[in-house]
């Protein structure tokens, strides 16, 4: 019978191990951390966001040199681009970023554009433009334009004017140049690679790396800098995958040295890490089935299994030591207390954040896996009871408890509870910003803000959204906010911004432009100058918006964000704001505009962020009375219902105090956010457990032994976490880490009822 039992264990293991090695194969892991923020479900706001994230890397260099080495610094570079447009992935400089489609799309509808100036002069006093035109003509300069669509060069002017894409930045294809006493060089990449695709992106980071390392070892003067999502999200990662690796490795050797130090025996180490061996492949394996982009932070927190799992693992395998009365006595707290745990968890699952969504997956499950293996094979396999001298510990620790209880002693746990909690509701401070959820090296944070600094690329997170049902509408709102934005910078609510308008004229005022050269060519000033180029009466087109070569940047279809059963047909157009100096007087102007928001995703989700916290606070209080009512009903089912609730009483006050205590000391350090109160939930379902011990039918010594070694364990996995690098974590793990140990110390405190065996 053996035999057959053990045969199946291995023949279940292995097909668990092939399930999870399979999956792993086929599953994208997500890093970046704005995959960790809460949807919206605002279809405008998901389209503006689509849009940022294309499936590929936007790549940012700088790098400068004494002007005596630009010549050579550019042929290096030129040199690298070869080598970084070579294998997989491919790297190539940004075509969006090019002049030359600009110029071909200029050249193509010649005679359709004029500056606000020539448009007036063209009206008004058009000899003017002839003269100017005959001048500019008769000079050595290259003609860009037609002249036989534009012989104004009204065009070329109107290009002339138009805003650097690189500002302060001269193009020399493929680059962008500065020149001076230094020579800088802008170099903008962009690259095919799989955005979704951790592997890949870490691969254009190393391919981008070995290309600037070799630069600097070539040129001894350079200063580089680099700016791209993709090098944050491979930090990230990195960062993950350290800590995950340091989190679970010192949780397992202090496990080991636990279990050589208490039980002695490596029969007993084999079984537990085998529990959570498989605990893990489960909860691993449901996510991945689950989520088909899970998150790598979720491997970090998916390292407190271990904490939580040998929990269960003490205390059965304490009790079974002890004979099949305490096994039975146990048997119903171990139900409670995990059945409780995984509810807990499982509430996570309710929240619209994808991250603790598939911590919750994951720990729901792997527990449930743990809670089973447990109670199933613990009675079946040898039982072994911690060192003599661990129990007799317990023992005077147990009659220490027993000795200075007295009658107050539950009602000074309620008195305490309540001002604690008072106290925490009087202090509290909340911040739920995500800034605070960033965790780049400080050594890319600078790169960032020496690229801002040297150009003027980049524009903060407020944007305006503009929609409209079709092209044409939303073109026309397009037009009539860009005419508003000199207007908005003089009145000092914005200091620059950059829409479509500012590269291409609206349809009308393009055939307005074409209408009054027409005029003109009817007149005798206009007659003699075409005489004079010997050229026929120009017939120029009206250019379509869409053919912009930036027009993709700043107008987005709605149809391809939708699902195809309620696909919307409109668009959205943006333009991007930078110093924003009076934000309500803006949203103001914007009142007569419905088809315009003033929007900032940080914001956003900020705002968002906030509303998942008062509802994590709701779900906590929640969860507090259904605990409360759960307890009355199931704990010490023979004692009567008045003992129960008091009983009952207690355990929530255990709760409420390690609750407040947790959050009060984690105000000291950072205000609170949505993650302290998800590792608040932590702490009740932990506080739980060791109340439910500690209240039951379990012999008070055996309860203390295994919460002790729980809540040492349980500490190290979750104090390792408060020492993370990324802010979300560590405010995860302080909580935990006060947490468990203020339950762990005052659960002893509670006095069950008279019938308890044992010290009470």
């Amino acid at each position: 019978m053996w035999k057959r039992w053990l045969s199946l264990m291995v023949i279940g293991f292995v097909a668990l191990l092939g399930l999870f090695a399979y999956q792993a194969q086929t599953t994208s892991w997500q890093s970046s951390l704005l995959d960790t923020l809460p949807a919206d479900a605002n279809p405008y706001h998901r389209a503006y966001q689509s849009s940022q994230q294309p499936n590929e890397q936007q790549i940012l260099l700088w790098l400068q040199v004494p002007a005596q080495d630009a010549e050579a610094l550019r042929e290096a570079v030129e040199s690298g681009l070869l080598e970084l447009a070579a294998g997989q992935p491919e790297i190539t400089p940004n075509s969006q970023l090019a002049l030359a489609p600009m110029l071909d799309f200029y050249r193509k509808y010649s005679g359709s554009f004029a500056t606000p100036a020539d448009r007036q002069q063209l009206r008004n006093a058009p000899q003017h433009l002839i003269n100017a035109a005959q001048r500019k003509l008769q000079q050595p300069a290259p003609v860009l334009v037609d002249i036989t669509a534009d012989p104004l060069l009204l065009t070329q002017t109107y290009v002339e004017q138009l805003p650097d894409l690189m500002p302060g930045f001269s193009f020399d294809a493929p680059f962008y140049v500065r020149e001076g006493a230094n020579y800088e060089l802008l170099v903008a990449l962009t690259s095919g690679a799989d955005a979704l695709s951790q592997s890949e992106s870490q691969q254009v980071v190393r391919k981008i790396e070995q290309f600037t390392n070799g630069l600097q070892q070539s040129f001894d003067t350079l200063e580089l800098a680099r700016s791209g999502l993709i090098f944050h999200a491979s930090a990230a990662a990195d960062q993950a995958k350290a800590e995950m690796t340091w989190f679970g490795g010192l949780s397992l050797v202090m496990v080991v040295l636990l279990f050589i130090l208490i039980f002695r025996s490596l029969q007993h180490l084999l079984f537990t890490l085998l529990v959570i061996t498989v605990a893990g492949l489960v909860g691993f394996s449901v996510v991945m089935l689950l989520f088909a982009e899970p998150h790598v932070l979720m491997l970090v927190f998916a390292t407190t299994l271990i904490g939580l799992c040998i929990d269960y693992v003490f205390h059965a395998s304490i009790a079974a030591s002890h004979g099949a009365s305490s096994w039975r006595a146990v048997v119903p707290a171990l139900w409670l207390g995990g059945l409780t745990t995984i509810v807990g968890y499982a509430l996570l699952i309710f929240l619209p954040l994808p991250l603790l969504q598939q911590l919750g997956v994951f720990m729901a499950a792997a527990l449930l896996c743990v809670l089973v293996l447990v109670i199933y094979l613990t009675p079946r396999w040898r039982s072994w009871a911690p060192a003599p001298g661990w129990q007799r510990l317990h023992q005077r620790i147990a009659q220490s408890y027993s000795f200075n209880q007295s009658a107050l002693t539950p009602w000074l746990l309620v008195v305490l509870a309540v001002l604690l909690a008072t106290a925490l509701l009087y202090q509290h401070q909340s911040n739920d910003s995500v800034r605070q959820l960033a965790s780049s090296p400080a050594s890319l944070l600078e790169q960032e803000k020496l690229l801002r600094d040297k150009t003027q690329v980049y524009f903060d997170a407020d944007v305006l959204l503009i929609n409209g049902d079709n092209e044409a509408r939303l073109n026309a709102a397009y037009a009539e906010i860009a005419t508003l934005l000199p207007q908005w910078q003089q009145q000092g609510l914005i200091s620059r911004w950059q829409s479509l308008f500012d590269y291409v004229l609206p349809p009308s005022q393009q055939q307005a432009v074409i209408t009054a050269q027409h005029a003109l060519w009817q007149q005798p000033e206009g007659q003699s100058y075409l005489q004079w180029l010997g050229i026929d009466t120009p017939q120029p087109d009206i250019a379509g918006l869409a053919e912009h070569p930036l027009y993709s940047l700043f107008v987005y279809p709605m149809a391809q964000e939708q699902p195809a059963a309620d696909a919307a047909t409109g668009y959205i157009g943006v333009v991007r704001l930078a110093g924003i100096t009076d934000r309500v007087a803006l949203i103001n102007e914007l009142q007569n505009y419905p088809a315009v928001e003033l929007y900032n995703p940080l914001l956003q989700a900020s705002s968002a962020l906030g509303e998942h916290r008062q509802q994590l606070r709701i779900w906590l209080a929640g969860l507090l009375l259904i605990a409360a009512a759960l307890l009355s009903w199931r704990l010490r089912r023979s004692a009567p219902w008045p003992q129960r609730a008091f009983i009952s009483l207690q355990v929530i006050a255990v709760i409420t105090i390690a609750l407040s205590a947790a959050l009060l000391v984690a105000m000291f350090t950072q205000a609170l956010n949505v993650f302290h109160w998800v590792g608040a939930i932590l702490v009740l379902v932990l506080g739980l457990d060791y109340g439910i011990f500690c209240a039951s039918d379990v012999r008070r010594e055996h309860a203390l032994q295994a919460i002790s070694l729980s809540a040492l364990t349980t500490a190290i996995a979750f104090g390792a976490l408060s020492f993370s690098a990324t802010p979300a974590i560590a405010a995860f793990g302080s909580v935990v880490l006060v947490g468990v140990l203020v339950s762990a110390l005052i659960a002893p405190c509670i006095k069950p009822s008279q019938t308890a065996s044992g010290p009470g």
